[in-house]
């Protein structure tokens, strides 16, 4: 992991990384989502979309915490503070509630990107639906 966050791109490289990276997004058969320190969704790739019924435009700016079952809230704001005080990666099951009401139980892989100070900027979720 060291060495992962040693990785340092310039700003050609990051610019030029921007389409591959959306593309690799939406391309994978997993969920991803960012999320800022607030909780607000950043970026929903496609199967997110797929899952939840929401498409990224209604998604961008909501607290992903609005897609979760009201019973799991405080589990789930509490594996947040531990990842945005820098404990990861972490590893849990929750279940989101699709915009028609449709329960889907995930499994989530998340860690964060970091700023240049080695501080939490965003937090990154990747899941798999085990519905």
């Amino acid at each position: 992991m060291d060495e992962f966050r040693k990785c340092e791109l310039t700003d050609v490289e990051l610019t030029d990384s921007i389409p591959i990276v959306k593309a690799v997004m939406n391309a994978i058969e997993a969920l991803v989502i960012v999320v800022d320190l607030e909780g607000r969704i950043v970026l929903f790739n496609r199967m997110c979309q797929e899952s939840t019924g929401y498409s990224f435009q209604e998604a961008k700016g909501m607290p992903f915490w609005k897609l979760l079952l009201p019973e799991e809230l405080e589990q789930v704001k509490a594996a947040f503070q531990l990842l945005k005080s820098g404990d990861f990666p972490g590893q849990h099951v929750n279940h989101w509630v699709a915009k028609d009401g449709t329960r889907r139980r995930i499994r989530w892989s998340n860690s964060a990107v970091l700023d240049a100070s080695g501080s939490v900027k965003y937090l990154i979720g990747t899941g798999i639906d085990i519905t």
